[in-house]
C-alpha cells in the first residue's frame, strides 16, 4: 500500500458554497504528517490542486490523493491517523481507496497531472 484516495464532501470554507480548490488544498496541506503527504485534488476528474484551472466548475466531492513519503509505504495506522486530522480539520470524509502495488504493477489510476 503507498497510498489513499480520501473522497470528501465539502462546499467550502464554512458551506459557503464557493467549492474554492486552493482552500480545500491549503486545509489538507495541514493535516499532512505521519509519513502520508497530499499530492493532487481532482474534482470530476480534473486536477484542481495543486495548479489547477480557476475557470473549472467544481462540485461538492473532492478526491484527495495522500501519498506515503517513504518507500516501505504506508499502513493502515497512518491512514487511520491521517482521517483523524481530517476530521479534526473539520472535513468530512465520506470515502476511502487504498493505493496498491501488485507484484511491481500499479493497481490504482494516475489522476489528471500526476
Amino acid at each position: 500500500m503507498v497510498g489513499v484516495d480520501v473522497f470528501i464532501d465539502w462546499n467550502g470554507v464554512n458551506n459557503e458554497g464557493n467549492r474554492d480548490a486552493d482552500q480545500i488544498g491549503k486545509l489538507l496541506e495541514a493535516v499532512n504528517g505521519d509519513g502520508l503527504q497530499l499530492r493532487v485534488i481532482t474534482n470530476r476528474g480534473v486536477k484542481v490542486y495543486p495548479e489547477g484551472l480557476k475557470e473549472t466548475f467544481c462540485t461538492d466531492h473532492w478526491r484527495c490523493r495522500f501519498m506515503a513519503t517513504n518507500e516501505s509505504g504506508a499502513t493502515h495506522g497512518q491512514i487511520s491517523s491521517l482521517l483523524l486530522r481530517v476530521a479534526n480539520a473539520g472535513l468530512d470524509f465520506i470515502k476511502t481507496e487504498h493505493l496498491y502495488y501488485f507484484d511491481q504493477e500499479r493497481g490504482f489510476s494516475l489522476a489528471q497531472g500526476e
